[in-house]
């Protein structure tokens, strides 16, 4: 499949751990309710489209909460969060343009400033969002983004 696809915060850090060592999921104090499996249907997710979309935005978010694992294991996710900036295109979208969304007061920046891409193309094509954060996924499925709702669809819930 061709297309561009953005990954919310969260996901990001469970791409991350999972890519640094499969093991540090269940080690890891902010993927309690990630598996394995998870994280290996999440690759194949991504593995769907032809290019990954990074903002930093969500680079911050997942950056901080990524670290929050024990040494020596942290060497080994900051590689990993390394590699994936190194390896996807990062679009700098302005604070600003999340911050004047009418959802930025229920959302908050990060996930209005994911909204704002969604409305644009990239490479002549619209991104799809892969979020497990419900209330971004209805949100986005409601303006006719294309979304899919990871915790819905393949968490249960």
């Amino acid at each position: 499949m061709t297309g561009v696809v953005v990954v919310d915060a969260n996901l990001t850090v469970l791409l991350v751990v999972g890519s640094a060592s499969k093991e540090y999921i269940a080690k890891h104090q902010r993927l309690k309710d990630y598996s394995v499996d998870d994280f290996e249907l999440l690759g194949i997710l991504i593995a769907q489209f032809s290019e990954i979309v990074l903002l930093p935005h969500i680079l911050a978010e997942a950056s901080s909460l990524a670290r929050q694992i024990d040494k020596p294991a942290r060497a080994r996710v900051q590689s990993a969060l390394r590699t994936l900036i190194a390896t996807a295109t990062e679009l700098p979208i302005k604070s600003a343009y999340g911050a004047r969304r009418d959802e930025f007061d229920e959302l908050g920046l990060t996930d209005t400033v994911i909204l704002h891409l969604c409305s644009m193309t990239v490479n002549g094509v619209s991104p799809t969002l892969i979020t497990a954060d419900t209330d971004l996924a209805n949100c986005a499925h409601s303006l006719g983004y294309s979304v899919i709702d990871y915790k819905q669809e393949y968490l249960g819930g």
